[in-house]
C-alpha cells in the first residue's frame, strides 16, 4: 500500500497568508518574537532619500532559532513546536503562536522575508538565515551554520516591498499598533516593544481602563461562562475603533470593528474567552463576515455591553453641567425616574445636552429661560424622535435672540407637539406648490410630464389646492 502525504501548494499558501491589515502582518512577527522569550522587540521602518518605505525589519533579543527547530517549523505548516506549549521556556509567558502561520504573513507586505537568527546550541553560538520569496511560499531556503560569538535573536527582514506602505510610518500607525500591544505590555512590564522608534507605553497612552464584569451567556449552540471584557480609553486618538479576542491567556489573536457609538471617547475593547482560541485556532477570527452562530451572539453581547458602558460615561461626564441646570431651573424633569424607560431616556437627555453645551457658547452663555426653552424641545425630541436629533439641536440653538424670545413666547400659549405638527405641515405644502410649479413650468420636467400617474396623483394626494374648505369636506 502507498502512503500520500498532503502538501500545501502556492494558491492554497498564498489564502492562509495574506492579510488585509499589513499592522497585523508585522504584529505577527512581533508575536513570534514575543514566543521567542524576547524582553525587546524592535519594528524599524526603513526610508530612501525621498522619505519612502523600503523596508521593515523586526529584530528581537529572544532565544533564536536553532536549525533542528527551523527544520520542523519551516517544513510544517501547522504543527508548530509552540503547539503543546502553554508558557514560554525562559520567562514563563503566555504563548501567542499554535499553528505555525504567522511567518508567512509577510506575504501581503514584501516579496521576500530574511530571517538572520543567533541561537544557543551546546553551550554554543551558532547562526544562519533563512529566505523565503513571496512567489514561492512552498520553499524556504536555509544556508549553513556559522559559529559565532554574538548574543542570541532574531532579525526579520521583508525587503523589497509590494508597494507604498507609507503610511506605516505614520503616528496613526504607531497608535494602531499600540492598541495590539499596550495589555501585553500591562501584562508583562518587563518587555520593552518599540515601533519606529516609539516605545509602546501604556502609562502614556491609556487614560482609563475598566473590566466589565461578565456571566454566563447561553448561546445557540453552548454556554460561554469564561468572558473577560475590558475597555482601554487611550489618552490620544486612534485610526478606528476595534474588539480585539483574545484567548483564556489573555493574549490578542485577532480583532473586529467595533461599531459601538461614542462621541468623544477614543478606546478599544478586549474579550478574552477559549472560545476565541478556538475561533484562531481554525484561521477564522480575522474574518469581517464570519457567520459562526454563537460568535455572533456573543458579539452582538459584547457591543450591548460597550453601548451600555459608554452611555454611562457620558452620562458621568455631564452630571455637573445636570446640576447647574437643575439649579437654575432649567431641567425639564422632575424627581427620580419612573421606570427603566425614563431612565434610559434621561440618560440619552444628559448626552445630549452636555454636546450641545460642549458646542455651542450661545447655549453657556443664555439666560436660564433660553435653556428652559432649548432644553424642554430637546426633551420632546429624546422622546419621540432621537434620529432626528442633530438636526433639531442646531436649529434650536442657533436661532437669533429676537427668535428664540418669540419661539419661547409661542411655547407658553400652545404645546411644542402642536408647534412641531403644524410646521410640518406647511412644510410638505410648500414642497407640494414646488413640485407642482416644476411640473408645470420647468423646461426639464414640462414635455414629460403625464396628466395621468403623476399630475393627478399628486392632486389627488393634495386637494387644499382647491380651497381649505373642499380639502376638509373629504372624508
Amino acid at each position: 500500500m502507498t502512503t500520500l502525504s498532503l502538501l500545501p501548494k502556492q494558491d492554497f499558501l498564498e489564502k492562509e497568508a495574506s492579510t488585509r491589515d499589513p499592522i497585523r502582518g508585522i504584529a505577527e512577527l512581533v508575536w513570534n518574537a514575543l514566543d521567542a522569550d524576547a524582553t525587546q522587540v524592535s519594528v524599524i521602518l526603513t526610508t530612501n532619500e525621498l522619505g519612502g518605505l523600503v523596508a521593515i525589519a523586526v529584530t528581537d533579543n529572544g532565544h533564536g532559532i536553532s536549525q533542528d527547530q527551523a527544520r520542523h517549523d519551516f517544513q510544517n505548516l501547522g504543527d508548530s513546536h509552540k503547539r503543546k506549549a502553554v508558557r514560554t521556556r525562559v520567562h514563563e509567558r503566555a504563548v501567542h503562536g499554535k499553528e505555525g502561520r504567522g511567518r508567512l504573513k509577510f506575504f501581503s507586505i514584501a516579496r521576500r522575508a530574511r530571517w538572520e537568527t543567533v541561537a544557543e546550541v551546546n553551550g554554543k553560538s551558532q547562526s544562519f538565515t533563512l529566505t523565503i520569496q513571496a512567489n514561492d511560499l512552498e520553499k524556504c531556503d536555509m544556508s549553513a551554520v556559522t559559529a559565532i560569538d554574538a548574543p542570541t535573536g532574531t532579525t526579520v527582514e521583508l525587503s523589497p516591498l509590494k508597494g507604498t506602505f507609507d503610511p506605516l510610518s505614520s503616528q496613526m500607525a504607531f497608535r494602531q499598533f499600540s492598541t495590539i500591544f499596550a495589555p501585553y505590555i500591562l501584562q508583562y512590564p518587563g518587555v520593552e516593544i518599540s515601533y519606529n522608534g516609539f516605545t509602546v507605553d501604556p502609562r502614556i497612552t491609556i487614560d482609563k481602563m475598566h473590566d466589565i464584569p461578565q456571566g454566563k451567556i447561553v448561546c445557540p449552540n453552548r454556554t460561554i461562562d469564561d468572558l473577560r471584557l475590558r475597555v482601554i480609553e487611550w489618552s490620544t486618538p486612534t485610526d478606528s475603533r476595534q474588539i480585539f479576542f483574545g484567548g483564556d491567556n489573555g493574549i490578542v489573536l485577532g480583532s473586529q470593528a467595533a461599531y459601538v457609538q461614542a462621541p468623544n471617547f477614543q478606546f478599544s475593547a478586549y474579550a478574552y474567552s477559549g472560545f476565541f482560541r478556538e475561533l484562531a485556532d481554525a484561521n477564522l477570527l480575522d474574518l469581517e463576515g464570519i457567520n459562526d452562530p454563537d460568535f455572533l451572539h456573543l458579539l452582538e453581547h459584547i457591543r450591548g455591553n460597550l453601548k451600555d458602558y459608554f452611555r454611562e460615561r457620558q452620562a458621568d461626564l455631564s452630571k455637573g453641567l445636570i446640576q447647574e441646570l437643575k439649579d437654575q431651573g432649567a431641567y425639564p424633569y422632575e424627581g427620580e425616574p419612573s421606570d427603566e424607560i425614563e431612565k434610559r431616556e434621561r440618560q440619552v437627555f444628559d448626552i445630549a445636552t452636555h454636546a450641545v453645551s460642549s458646542n455651542s457658547r450661545e447655549f453657556a452663555k443664555a439666560d436660564s429661560t433660553v435653556k428652559r426653552m432649548t432644553l424642554a424641545f430637546l426633551k420632546e425630541a429624546v422622546k419621540h424622535n432621537p434620529d432626528a436629533l442633530s438636526t433639531i439641536l442646531r436649529a434650536v440653538v442657533n436661532l437669533p435672540k429676537n427668535q428664540q424670545t418669540d419661539f419661547s413666547e409661542l411655547l407658553q400659549r400652545t404645546e411644542l407637539g402642536n408647534i412641531i405638527t403644524s410646521s410640518s405641515l406647511i412644510a410638505d405644502r410648500v414642497t407640494t406648490l414646488s413640485t407642482l410649479h416644476s411640473l408645470v413650468f420647468a423646461p426639464k420636467y414640462r414635455q414629460s410630464a403625464k396628466e395621468r400617474g403623476q399630475l393627478d396623483a399628486l392632486i389627488r394626494d393634495n386637494t387644499w389646492l382647491f380651497g381649505e374648505q373642499f380639502h376638509l369636506t373629504l372624508p
